[in-house]
């Protein structure tokens, strides 16, 4: 029980720094792109967690393998692909909106369990349907025939990737040391991102040196302390409870966009966030609460 509350602590946190993130990542797609920032926050990211790996691994004598290099660098190509999709989308969609649409990867999680050979429940289909009336509230303007406007498929489908993350790191950190695991795909998502950046966009150093904060922040708080804390809580706890916590990551993102960008929604936006976080739920306690025994397989 204690190392479940602690799991839960670390998953809380995680949620809340992220949450505050997504505000950073807006304020720095005003200066950066995509590759760009990504890259810069990764390298931070890989940098801040090395020195604990390298204490970690003095501590346990045990050689970096061959199997743990290509696990990190598996989790680092779906974060790679995860995070160059929202901060695509961040910048015109608002903190607030981007992080519930980003949300939609805690329901389809189970989900996409489902393609594993995963059990999953009749609330999650349930929640699904919740979820979609949820989507057309936000993303639909009123009065407005049916459309989807670019930035809000880049942040749709960058949560199908979220969710590969979920179910990846849940898979990966049963026999990769969590440190070791953040490090690899910190590593190799800079690399993919710095490549990309190099290649496609114009890296300006003045610009650097305006995002400065949200990338300091992003690449330390949310990139270092954020995957540190989710990868070392997931390793007590189930993926539902998991994600049920981390979902609290988009009431954070509408509270950061007010706070410090003075973002606001009307009141249709507000009503799918509710629907969102509504599903969100649904779709992580039917997991937690029905018994085993008494639960519908679908």
């Amino acid at each position: 029980m204690k190392k479940e509350l602690r799991s839960a602590g670390l998953l809380f946190l995680t949620a809340a720094i992220w949450g505050f993130a997504m505000a950073a990542q807006r304020e720095g797609s005003r200066y950066l792109q995509p590759f760009t920032f990504n890259a810069s926050r990764f390298t931070l990211g890989a940098v801040a967690v090395l020195p604990l790996m390298l204490r970690e691994n003095r501590r346990q004598a045990v050689p970096f393998t061959r199997r743990q290099a290509l696990s990190g660098a598996a989790l680092g190509v779906i974060l790679f692909i995860a995070s160059l999709l929202q901060q695509s989308g961040v910048g015109e969609a608002g903190a607030g909106k981007a992080g519930f649409l980003t949300a939609l990867y805690v329901v389809l999680v189970p989900v996409l369990g489902v393609f594993l050979g995963k059990k999953t429940r009749i609330t999650t289909w349930l929640a699904l349907l919740l979820a979609l009336p949820a989507l057309y509230l936000l993303c639909v303007p009123k009065d407005e025939a049916f459309t989807l406007a670019p930035w809000d498929g880049l942040l749709l489908a960058g949560a199908f990737f979220w969710a590969a993350h979920i179910l990846a790191t849940d898979h990966f950190v049963r026999f990769v040391p969590p440190l070791r695991l953040c490090e690899a795909q910190f590593v190799f998502g800079a690399a993919l991102n710095w490549i990309c950046a190099l290649l496609f966009e114009t890296v300006s150093g003045e610009n650097l040196l305006h995002a400065l904060v949200p990338v300091a922040y992003c690449g330390i708080m949310s990139t270092g302390v954020g995957y540190l804390c989710q990868t070392l809580g997931q390793r007590g706890i189930r993926p539902a409870f998991a994600a049920l916590i981390l979902s609290l990551e988009s009431v954070f993102c509408v509270i950061a966009g007010a706070l410090l960008l003075g973002e606001r929604m009307d009141g249709r936006g507000y009503i799918g966030c509710a629907l969102m976080l509504a599903a969100v739920l649904l779709a992580q306690l039917g997991a937690l609460l029905i018994p085993a025994k008494e639960e519908k397989h679908v």
